[in-house]
């Protein structure tokens, strides 16, 4: 079983003493699409990443001088919903081994990355018109052989992968009596099954189905072989 995430756009550069540092998984790929950005100037920049100003300035330093920013380990440090839904303070040997071996975020600017690969600051999606499309850049169809996927990442980085193995779990809110999907919640409740994943050192589908944080249940009827549907 391997389970996929999101990365975050707010990274805080840390490093865990309990993961290995890991080396990139595609690294030909990566220096290919660094060197298409490195050729792009800060005003097509602006216009492909819709930002400006000391964040502008900042991505573009960070493209033009890669080579000599110093690196971090992925898991650790990024710094979204999902990963701020983590309790790493209870995090031990045992947690970091099984992160290890069944997590991996699936990423724009490195493709997949397992939990200790050293990265870089950077700043990259899929919705961003750079000239490239990402996804014919990230072909990541093999990646797994032919293991069960657990997808807790976003629509947008989990159609990097085609998998008939590839179960999607969704996160549903009741509000005025009519089931919808809220983003922030999603993110929220995403980090938290990780979570609970992790310290149960969960390895089988019918295991998930007994998270039950922050109100959630289990919805047999909306659920099916290949999504799993928490509502509250």
């Amino acid at each position: 079983m391997k389970i996929i995430i999101s990365p975050a756009k707010t990274l805080k550069p840390q490093h865990e003493n309990l993961l290995q540092n890991k080396e990139l998984l595609y690294p030909a790929q990566h220096k290919n699409l660094l060197n298409h950005l490195c050729s792009l100037t800060k005003e097509e920049l602006q216009q492909s990443m819709r930002i400006k100003g000391s964040l502008l300035d900042t991505t573009y330093n960070n493209i033009q001088k890669h080579d000599t920013l110093s690196s971090f380990q992925a898991f650790p440090s990024y710094d979204g919903l999902v990963y701020k839904n983590l309790d790493k303070s209870l995090y031990k040997a045992k947690e970091y081994g099984y992160i290890e071996e069944h997590l991996r975020i699936l990423d724009a600017f490195y493709g997949a990355l397992e939990p200790g690969t050293l990265i870089k600051p950077y700043r990259l999606d899929f919705t961003m018109k750079i000239g490239l499309n990402l996804y014919d850049v990230w072909k990541l169809d093999n990646l797994f052989q032919d293991e069960v996927i657990i997808n807790l990442a976003s629509d947008e980085f989990a159609k990097m992968l085609h998998s008939n193995k590839m179960i999607t779990i969704k996160f549903l809110q009741n509000k005025h009596n009519i089931l919808i999907n809220q983003a922030t919640y999603t993110k929220m409740a995403r980090g938290q099954l990780l979570h609970f994943m992790i310290i149960n050192q969960v390895k089988d589908i019918e295991a998930i189905k007994a998270f039950d944080g922050d109100g959630y249940h289990y919805h047999s009827r909306l659920s099916n072989d290949t999504t799993i549907v928490f509502t509250r």
